[in-house]
């Protein structure tokens, strides 16, 4: 009798595992891989995935709406006017293209960061009774040049379009044939969401994965 009631207990801590499991839609580390894949490299095709995912929570919506194509247009712009106002106007008129593709460059390189999720822990949310936290700590490799060719010197005001061009192209070609791997450790926080019987993970904030993650990129060119 007594090994029984050992079988039956043990029969229902895996049927109750098994319910736990069930109650999940996706474990958290899939969730975020979500968020890492529309968020940092941009894949319209995760963003649409994550979006089913919540659609549950957010009444049938999309929960986010991004497009790609228009923001990298506005950051590309912004970036390169900001460049180039430090020279002089003629030489920044007829540098132009050649800054945007340096910054696409710059940027193409970002969006192809590698992610590896190292843990993942669920704790209790200390300011919502009855809502868990899963917080992710995870790694992400990025390719950037050892070092770069060097600036135009002497005053930037007086920069010639040509020694501009130069170093433009040259940074062009050291992003594309980056030969040096950085890696950094982050963690971000996915917060448990409850809808019709189900665990759902979201973070209204995904931009703090790119604010992370861009500190750490810019300041690994050239370093050693």
């Amino acid at each position: 009798m007594k090994n029984f009631k050992i079988i039956v207990l043990l029969m229902l801590a895996v049927l109750s595992q098994n319910l736990m499991a069930q109650t999940e839609v996706k474990k958290p580390s899939e969730v975020f891989e979500m968020y890492f894949g529309t968020f940092v490299n941009n894949d319209t095709a995760v963003l649409n995935k994550l979006n089913d995912y919540l659609r549950p929570t957010v009444e049938g919506e999309n929960a986010y709406q991004v497009d790609f194509k228009i923001v990298s247009q506005d950051m590309m712009k912004e970036s390169t006017d900001n460049f180039l106002s430090a020279f002089p106007k003629s030489t920044a008129d007829a540098c132009r293209k050649e800054a945007e593709d340096y910054f696409r460059a710059m940027m193409e390189n970002f969006t192809k960061g590698k992610l590896t999720v190292k843990e993942v822990k669920v704790v209790q949310n200390e300011y919502i009774e009855d809502q868990k936290i899963a917080e992710v700590s995870y790694s992400v490799s990025f390719k950037v040049p050892l070092k770069f060719s060097d600036v135009p010197s002497g005053d930037i005001k007086k920069v010639k379009p040509e020694e501009l061009r130069k170093y433009l192209v040259q940074s062009v070609q050291d992003f594309k044939n980056a030969d040096k791997t950085v890696v950094t450790e982050q963690k971000f926080s996915l917060y448990q969401l409850n809808e019709g019987g189900k665990i759902y993970y979201w973070n209204g904030s995904p931009d703090e994965i790119v604010s992370g993650l861009t500190d750490f990129y810019f300041e690994s060119f050239g370093s050693k």
